[in-house]
């Protein structure tokens, strides 16, 4: 049904049909995949579930397992290092009232 179908392609953000996308990008603006277009109602958690890039690397098929960092916790006067593991990811559709 056509009717349905619009439906499904329309967010809450746009009042017509349209599709959304994940991307991969690094700090530099290098785009390192993305995903195939979905309908617009799905938000970034639905995203992540067809998201092949982003399900190698939550199972650490991506970087070996030897993936550490480390980042500045706190305020200015006492920032701490603290260690991390694995590839971290930030998603953001602006889809979401977060």
């Amino acid at each position: 049904c056509q009717y349905k179908l619009k439906q499904y392609m329309i967010s809450h953000k746009l009042d017509m049909p349209s599709r959304t996308y994940n991307i991969h990008v690094t700090h530099r603006r290098r785009i390192l995949y993305t995903t195939s277009g979905h309908p617009a109602r799905w938000n970034d958690k639905t995203l992540q579930l067809y998201d092949e890039y982003a399900k190698q690397m939550h199972h650490g098929k991506m970087f070996g397992g030897n993936f550490l960092f480390t980042l500045l916790e706190g305020d200015e006067n006492s920032a701490t290092e603290v260690m991390y593991a694995g590839p971290w990811e930030i998603v953001d559709n602006g889809y979401l009232d977060w």
